[in-house]
C-alpha cells in the first residue's frame, strides 16, 4: 500500500496498484483543503474588486478635474481673444499721428506770429525815425522852421498819405482779429493736448494692467500646464497598475477555472471511489 499528495494542495491520493485505501477522512482532509484553498481565492479576487472600485473613483475624480481645467482654459482664450482684438497699438499710433499734427500747425502758427512782431518792430523804429525829425524842425528859429516846415509838412503829408496806404493795407490784415483768432485756437490746441496727454496716460496705465493680466494669466497657464503633466502621469501610472490587476484578475480567472475543473474531477474520481467502495453508497 502507497499514496501520495498533489503539489499544489496537497491532495491525499492512493497511489494505484498499491491497493492503498481511499478512506473517508482522506476525502474529507482533501475536501477541506479545497474549500480553504477557494476560501483564499474569493479574499483575494474580493480585494482586487475593491481595489478596482477604488481606481474608479479616483479615475471619475480625475477626469472631472480635467473637464473643469479644459474649460477654463477655454474662458481664458476667448479673453486673451478679446483682449488682442482691442487693436491698443493701432489705436496709439493713430493718437501719436494726431499729436505730430498739431505740432506741426503750433509750429507754423509760431512762425506767423514771429513775423508779426518783426513787422511790429520797424513799424516802431520808423516812428522814432518821426519823432526825431519833428524834434529837429522844433529846434529851428521860427520863420525858417515855418517854411522848412511847410516844405516838410509836405513832405510828411504825403509820406502820411503813404504811411496812410501802407497803415490802410496793415490794418486790412485784420491783424488784431488775426490774433486773437490765432490765440484761441492756441488755447484750444493747447486744451486738446491735455485732454490727449490724458487719455495717453489712461492708456499707457490701461497697457500696464493689461500686461499685468496678461503675465498672471501666463503663470496661472503654466500652473494648469504643470497640474496636467501630472495628471498624465498619474494617468499614466493607474493604467499601468489596472493593467497589472487586469493581469492579476486574468491569471486568478485561469487558476479558478483549473481549480472548478480539478474539482469536478475529483468529484467524478469520488463518485467512482465510492461506487467501488459500496457499490455508491455514500
Amino acid at each position: 500500500m502507497a499514496s501520495t499528495t498533489t503539489d499544489r494542495l496537497g491532495l491525499f491520493k492512493a497511489t494505484p496498484g498499491t491497493n492503498e485505501p481511499f478512506r473517508v477522512d482522506d476525502i474529507n482532509d482533501n475536501w477541506d483543503l479545497v474549500d480553504a484553498y477557494a476560501d483564499a481565492n474569493d479574499t483575494e479576487f474580493a480585494g482586487l474588486q475593491a481595489n478596482d472600485a477604488l481606481l474608479d473613483d479616483r479615475l471619475t475624480t480625475a477626469e472631472g478635474e480635467i473637464d473643469a481645467l479644459q474649460a477654463a482654459d477655454v474662458v481664458l482664450d476667448g479673453r486673451l481673444d478679446t483682449l488682442e482684438g482691442q487693436n491698443l497699438n493701432t489705436r496709439l499710433t493713430s493718437v501719436e499721428s494726431v499729436n505730430t499734427t498739431q505740432n506741426s500747425r503750433l509750429t507754423a502758427l509760431e512762425s506767423v506770429d514771429t513775423n508779426y512782431d518783426t513787422r511790429l518792430d520797424n513799424l516802431e523804429a520808423a516812428d522814432v525815425t518821426l519823432d526825431g525829425r519833428l524834434d529837429t524842425l522844433e529846434g529851428q528859429t521860427l520863420n525858417t522852421r515855418l517854411t522848412t516846415a511847410e516844405g516838410e509838412i509836405d513832405a510828411l503829408q504825403a509820406a502820411d498819405v503813404t504811411l496812410d496806404g501802407r497803415l490802410d493795407t496793415i490794418e486790412g490784415y485784420n491783424l488784431n482779429t488775426r490774433l486773437t483768432t490765432a490765440e484761441g485756437e492756441i488755447d484750444a490746441l493747447q486744451s486738446t493736448d491735455l485732454v490727449y496727454d490724458s487719455r495717453l496716460d489712461s492708456l499707457e496705465a490701461y497697457d500696464i494692467t493689461v500686461e499685468s493680466r496678461l503675465d498672471a494669466l501666463e503663470s496661472v497657464d503654466t500652473g494648469y500646464d504643470t497640474r496636467l503633466d501630472n495628471l498624465e502621469a498619474a494617468d499614466v501610472s493607474l493604467d499601468s497598475r489596472l493593467d497589472t490587476a487586469e493581469s492579476t484578475i486574468t491569471s486568478l480567472d485561469g487558476r479558478l477555472d483549473t481549480a472548478e475543473s480539478t474539482l469536478v474531477s475529483l468529484d467524478t474520481r469520488l463518485d467512482a471511489v465510492e461506487a467501488s467502495i459500496d457499490g455508491g453508497t455514500p
